[in-house]
């Protein structure tokens, strides 16, 4: 029996053998104007198994709800950049950032980030925190507009993650050790607050499938084993606890090195993660992975898009064919390329682009080709 997208990825995290295995890719907008991006659009939307947001708990600025919000550009340079001032106004106070964007990036540069002082981190510690709020009537409509053509998901905010990004890495990581017992005082209210408002939301009947950014700032190089263990796991277990609470689940998006932490992100709740690099961008050995906690986790990834720009469509299809004969069988996989949108982001010559489109095309094919259960070792 085909199955739907939204069958196919729950029977997948079900650790249950789906049809096929699902297949999660997309591009982005820049590739999709490429005459062969056009093309590959349709494949994805007819094949890919992806995981779509919808709206859960109102979370502002690290739980304080955003009363005022402004960008203006304050220096600008033709045709070389532009500066841009952020403010804030939450019962927090107020909190500012700049950013820096060069014409030629799609990306941006912070010049300040919104949290700059340790007095900045006090607002966010001693701030009365009130219970977060979220909208029924948005998430059910988003809900049935998705349908069964993918699943349902809600981000979650991680507070250790978002400071990590919002303050210097020099600060935060001073924090951890100067500065313990502000730490532990803002992660418990922080953690409080989600932990109460999504028990509320849950019972609300709001879920049951949640995603969260956070640990790849949370892993070597920058934080070992003792600190995750002080820090990072009491906090996110006593979340993760309410989510198993109402029988839901909750996937990680995590790069980097997590190896060596995959079986204690699995004990304190997490249930599946993504994208799983191996070397040389992560550490990640699936067939490993597979046997430590596939049992547990759902594994969603370990193709290296970043490689699309020079691999050949052959060597694209054999990566994806070990990745599926490793971790497949038995359900609990995913396959999904290390960046977000397959290696598209990036700006280069048409050629190039060219190269990339063809490979994110070689690697649905071979999905589609290798991925039909039972799955032939």
């Amino acid at each position: 029996m085909t199955m739907t997208h939204k069958q196919r990825i729950e029977t997948a995290w079900s650790f249950r053998e789906p049809d096929r295995i699902p297949i999660e890719v997309n591009i982005s907008a820049h590739a999709q104007r490429y005459p062969a991006g056009t093309r590959l659009m349709e494949l994805i939307n007819d094949k890919a198994d992806n995981l779509e947001g919808v709206p859960g708990l109102n979370s502002g600025f690290f739980g304080f709800p955003i009363h005022r919000q402004e960008e203006t550009i304050i220096e600008d340079q033709p045709g070389r950049h532009h500066k841009k001032r952020h403010v804030l106004e939450t019962a927090a106070g107020t909190f500012t950032a700049i950013t820096y964007h060069p014409v030629d990036d799609v990306d941006y540069h912070w010049e300040k980030r919104y949290i700059a002082t340790f007095d900045d981190f006090l607002r966010l510690t001693d701030t009365p925190r009130a219970p977060l709020t979220w909208n029924k009537v948005k998430w059910q409509e988003r809900a049935a507009h998705i349908g069964e053509r993918a699943l349902p998901i809600i981000g979650l905010e991680h507070p250790l993650g978002a400071l990590v990004r919002n303050v210097t890495m020099e600060s935060v990581y001073a924090w951890f050790y100067e500065e313990r017992e502000t730490m532990h005082r803002f992660l418990e209210s922080a953690n409080t607050q989600i932990a109460n408002s999504l028990d509320a939301m849950m019972r609300d009947g709001i879920g049951p499938y949640f995603a969260i950014t956070a640990h790849e700032m949370l892993l070597p190089p920058w934080m070992g084993h003792a600190l995750f263990d002080e820090f990072v796991f009491p906090y996110d277990k006593r979340v993760n606890d309410v989510i198993h609470r109402y029988g839901g689940k909750l996937r990680a998006h995590c790069h980097g090195n997590c190896m060596d932490f995959l079986e204690q992100m699995a004990d304190m709740g997490i249930d599946a993660i993504e994208p799983l690099e191996h070397p040389p961008a992560g550490d990640v050995n699936l067939a490993e992975a597979k046997r430590r906690v596939g049992h547990r986790m759902m594994l969603s990834g370990n193709i290296a898009s970043e490689r699309f720009i020079f691999a050949t469509p052959k060597e694209v299809r054999e990566e994806v064919k070990t990745a599926i004969r490793v971790a497949a069988p038995g359900g609990g996989f995913a396959l999904r390329t290390s960046g977000g949108h397959a290696g598209t982001c990036m700006q280069v010559p048409d050629n190039v682009m060219a190269k990339v489109l063809a490979n994110v095309e070689a690697f649905i094919q071979a999905g589609l080709d290798y991925g039909q259960y039972p799955i032939r070792r």
